[in-house]
C-alpha cells in the first residue's frame, strides 16, 4: 500500500514538474503582448476620451493580454443616474473596439472593465462598474448576471 502511494506522488509530482514551463512560456509570451499593447495605449485613451467629450486626462487604461481596464475619473455623471453612466460606458466600450480591431497585440483581449471613480486626494471611491465579454461574433457586450 506504502508503495502505491509513493508511486501516484511521484505520478502526480512528475505531471506537475513537466507543465511548470508551459506555464512558464505563457507567462512571458502575455508580458510580451503586454508590452506591446502599451505603445497604443496614449492612442486608445484619446479614442475614448474623444467618444464621450473627456479630456484624455479623465480617463486611466490599463491592459492586460486579456482584459483593458478603463477608468473614468471625477466623472460628470458621477452624481447623475445608472442608466446614464450605462450609456456612456458602451460609447467608450464601441470606441476602444473599433480601435483595437485587427491590431495583433489586442487579439487576445476577452473582456473590458470600466469603473466611474470619484477621487479626491487621496481617497478614491468606486461609483459604479461595468464588465463588457468579448462575445463569439465579435462585439464586446455588456455582462449580464
Amino acid at each position: 500500500m506504502k508503495n502505491i502511494r509513493s508511486i501516484a506522488g511521484l505520478v502526480a509530482t512528475m505531471a506537475w514538474v513537466s507543465s511548470v514551463p508551459a506555464f512558464a512560456a505563457d507567462a512571458a509570451a502575455d508580458v510580451a503582448q503586454v508590452a506591446t499593447q502599451a505603445a497604443s495605449i496614449p492612442a486608445l485613451r484619446q479614442s475614448a476620451a474623444a467618444a464621450a467629450g473627456y479630456k484624455a486626462t479623465d480617463l486611466e487604461i490599463k491592459s492586460t493580454a486579456h482584459q483593458i481596464t478603463i477608468t473614468v475619473v471625477n466623472s460628470k455623471l458621477n452624481a447623475g443616474l445608472p442608466a446614464g453612466r450605462s450609456n456612456e460606458a458602451s460609447k467608450i466600450i464601441q470606441a476602444l473596439e473599433k480601435s483595437i480591431a485587427g491590431k495583433l497585440e489586442f487579439g487576445q483581449v476577452m473582456m473590458m472593465h470600466l469603473d466611474y471613480v470619484s477621487r479626491q486626494g487621496g481617497k478614491l471611491k468606486i461609483i459604479q462598474g461595468f464588465d463588457f465579454n468579448k462575445s463569439p461574433s465579435g462585439p464586446f457586450v455588456p455582462h449580464a448576471t
